[in-house]
Formats: structure tokens, sequence, C-alpha cells
């Protein structure tokens, strides 16, 4: 393996950077609102769980994008490669 691709591998791809930040922003804002708002905005007893249920579901939501968008190690992504070349 030559040093270039050492030095690609090792670091986060430049490409999609912002949009990156952008999603994380979004979602950590988003889930922060949403809880707080459950101690400001009252909340009819019966759709207390709904309400519950689809904030449960959009943080999820949001965890697993961001999991997958800043999840990725160097290590990973090495392993991924290799992966991919020994497969293709």
């Amino acid at each position: 393996m030559s040093s270039s691709e050492e030095i690609v591998g090792s670091a986060p791809p430049r490409e999609g950077a912002l949009y990156r930040a952008i999603l994380g922003l979004v979602a950590l804002i988003g889930g922060l609102l949403g809880l707080g708002g459950l101690y400001f905005v009252p909340i009819p007893e019966g759709n207390r769980e709904p309400l519950l249920l689809a904030l449960g579901l959009v943080l999820g939501w949001g965890s697993t994008v961001v999991g997958y968008e800043f999840g990725s190690s160097p290590a990973g992504r090495k392993a991924a490669d290799a992966g991919i070349r020994e497969g293709g």
C-alpha cells in the first residue's frame, strides 16, 4: 500500500463534510427541542404514549443517520476497502 493510500484512508472523506455537519446539527437541535418541549407543553393524557412513541422514532432515526455519517473509523474504512478489493 502506498503512502498516499494510507493518508487518504486515515482521514474522513472531505466531500460531504458540510452536509455531515449540517445533518448533525439538525439532529441535535431537533432532538433537544423535542425533549425540551415535553417539559413546557402540556400533553393530554390520551396522547402521551403516541407522542412518546413518535418522539422515540424520530430520535432513533436521527441517531441512526448520525451514527452512519460519523461512525466510521480509519480502521473500519481500511477493512471495508480491503473487503471491496478482495471481492471485486
